[in-house]
C-alpha cells in the first residue's frame, strides 16, 4: 500500500518550537506566517528605534515573523540585532538574536550554521542561567539533528528542553517537546511510543485549549494508525480498524485547522483522507478531498504537495474507470515531478555538501576539545610538579629553621650556663677578696699589737749604752 500522500505534521510541530518567544507578551509566537500589519509596525517601529534594547529586541521580533516566507531576512536581521546587542553589552538580546539566525540558516537547511547559531546562544543562555532560553535552544537543537536523521542526539535534545519544560511547568512547551518526540519515533516506526507521545500530547493541548496545537497532535495521531496499518499491510491483509482509526482522526484535524484558516495543514489533512480513501476503496471519497486539496495546493503554490495529489488522483480516476482523466492528472504529476526532481537533485547536493560541512566541523570540535584536554591534562601534570616543587621547598624551608631553632637553643643554653658560671666565678672572687682582706686586716692588726709590745730603737739604744 503506497500512500504518496502521507505529510506527517512534523515540520509543523517543530514550526512551533523555533519561533523566537523573546518577550513576556509573545505577542509575535504563532506558527502562522505573520501578518502584514504587524510586519509594517515593527518596520515602522524600527525607523525610530535608536540602536538600544528596543531596536535588538524589534529587529528580533521582524526576524521571528519572516523566517518561513524569507530566511534570508531573518538571517540578516538576525546578525545586525547580535552586532547591536553586542556593542550595548544586552546579553539577553544576544542570545535571542543569534537564536534568531539559527532558525534562519535552519529553514534554509544550512544546518552547520544553524547550529553554530544556536550553540553560540546557547553559551549565554548557560551564564545566564535562562531556563526558558535553555529549553527553547536545546529543542531547536534537536530539530536540526532531527534533520539529519540522528535520531538518538535528536531525542536527546528533545529531552533536555522537555526536562526544563517540566520544571517550569510550562505545559505548551511540553506539549511542543512531546510532540517532537512522538515524530521521531514515528520516523523510527516505533509505533508504540510514537502513539504514547502523541496522546500525551493531544492530552496537555486540550487542557491549554490550544486548537492549532490539538489539531497538528490529531493529524499526527492519525498518521502513526496509518503508517501502523501500511507497515502491518507488508505481511498481512490491509487493518482496517487502523485505517479507520486514521481517517477519524485525520477528520477531526482537518475540521479544526479549516476552522483556524490553516491552509497549508488542510490541504495535508485533505490528500491523507483522499489517499486513505482510495485503500478503504471509497473512490468518489476520494474523488472529493484530493481534488479539494489539489485546489488550497494550487492557491498556495504547495508543489510538492501538488504532485502527490495528482499523482493520487490518477490513481483513483484509474480505478473508477475513467482512463481519461486518469492520464490526464498522470501527466500533470510526471510534469511536476521532472521540475521537483531537478530541485530536489540540487538540494540534494547542497545536502551532501552541508553533511560533509556538518561532519567535518563536528571532527574538528572534537579533534580541539582533545587537544585541550590534552593540554588541560599537561597543565595539570606541570601543576602537580610545581606544587610538588613547592612543598619540597616548603619542607627545606621548615628543616632548615628547625636546625637555626635548635641551634639557637643550644646557644642560648651554653650561655645561660656560662651567665650561671661567672655568676659563680664572681662570686667566689667577691669572697676570695673579703677573706684576703680579712687576712690582710688580722695581720696589720697584729703588727700593730707587736709593734706596741716591743721597745723602740730609741729606747734599746739608750738602756745598751749604759
Amino acid at each position: 500500500m503506497k500512500h504518496n500522500l502521507q505529510l506527517r505534521i512534523k515540520n509543523l510541530s517543530k514550526y512551533f518550537l523555533v519561533i523566537i518567544c523573546t518577550q513576556a507578551d509573545l505577542h509575535l509566537c504563532t506558527f502562522l506566517p505573520a501578518q502584514n500589519g504587524k510586519i509594517d509596525s515593527l518596520l515602522a517601529q524600527l525607523k525610530r528605534d535608536k540602536e538600544d534594547t528596543n531596536k535588538v529586541n524589534h529587529l528580533d521580533y521582524l526576524a521571528s515573523a519572516l523566517y518561513s516566507t524569507n530566511p534570508d531576512s531573518t538571517i540578516l536581521l538576525g546578525t545586525q540585532a547580535v552586532a547591536i546587542a553586542k556593542k550595548i553589552n544586552f546579553k539577553k538580546g544576544e542570545a535571542n538574536s543569534y537564536s534568531s539566525s539559527g532558525v534562519g540558516y535552519w529553514a534554509k537547511a544550512d544546518y552547520l550554521k544553524a547550529l553554530e547559531n544556536y550553540f553560540n546562544a546557547l553559551k549565554i543562555d548557560e551564564t545566564l542561567k535562562d531556563s526558558s532560553g535553555l529549553a527553547r535552544i536545546f529543542g531547536n537543537i534537536g530539530i536540526v539533528y532531527d534533520e539529519q536523521s540522528d535520531y538518538p542526539k535528536a531525542l536527546e535534545y528533545y529531552g533536555k528542553a522537555l526536562k526544563i519544560a517540566e520544571q517550569r511547568g510550562d505545559k505548551k512547551r511540553i506539549a511542543i517537546q512531546l510532540s517532537n518526540m512522538g515524530v521521531v519515533y514515528d520516523e523510527e516506526s516505533d509505533y508504540a511510543n510514537a502513539l504514547d507521545y502523541d496522546f500525551k500530547t493531544l492530552k496537555l493541548t486540550e487542557e491549554l485549549g490550544a486548537k492549532n496545537l490539538i489539531a497538528s497532535a490529531l493529524g499526527n495521531i492519525g498518521i502513526v494508525y496509518d503508517h501502523q496499518a501500511e507497515s502491518s499491510s507488508k505481511n498481512k491483509n490491509v487493518n482496517e480498524d487502523l485505517l479507520n482509526k486514521a481517517m477519524n482522526y485525520y477528520l477531526q484535524a482537518l475540521k479544526l485547522d479549516e476552522e483556524l484558516g490553516n491552509q497549508n495543514n488542510s490541504a495535508a489533512w485533505l490528500g491523507n483522507i483522499g489517499t486513505l480513501s482510495i485503500t478503504l476503496k471509497k473512490y468518489k471519497q476520494a474523488e472529493k478531498y484530493l481534488l479539494d486539496a489539489l485546489a488550497i495546493d494550487t492557491t498556495i503554490g504547495f508543489l510538492n504537495h501538488t504532485q502527490n495529489t495528482e499523482e493520487q488522483l490518477s490513481d483513483a480516476y484509474e480505478k473508477m474507470g475513467k482512463p481519461e482523466l486518469a492520464l490526464k492528472y498522470y501527466k500533470n504529476a510526471m510534469a511536476l515531478k521532472d521540475t521537483l526532481f531537478s530541485q530536489e537533485k540540487n538540494k540534494e547536493i547542497t545536502r551532501k555538501e552541508l553533511n560533509y560541512q556538518f561532519e567535518k566541523k563536528q571532527n574538528e570540535q572534537k579533534a580541539a576539545q582533545e587537544k585541550k584536554d590534552a593540554l588541560a591534562q599537561a597543565d595539570a601534570r606541570k601543576q602537580k610538579v610545581i606544587l610538588l616543587f613547592v612543598i619540597g621547598g616548603l619542607g627545606l624551608v621548615i628543616l632548615f629553621a628547625g636546625f637555626i631553632f635548635r641551634s639557637l637553643r643550644v646557644t642560648r643554653k651554653q650561655k645561660k650556663i656560662i651567665e650561671i658560671k661567672s655568676a659563680e666565678t664572681e662570686k667566689q672572687k667577691i669572697l676570695i677578696e673579703e677573706k684576703n682582706k680579712d687576712i690582710l686586716d688580722s695581720i696589720h692588726y697584729a703588727k700593730r699589737i707587736q709593734q706596741s709590745l716591743l721597745p723602740t730603737e730609741k729606747y734599746i739604744g739608750k738602756n745598751l749604752s749604759r
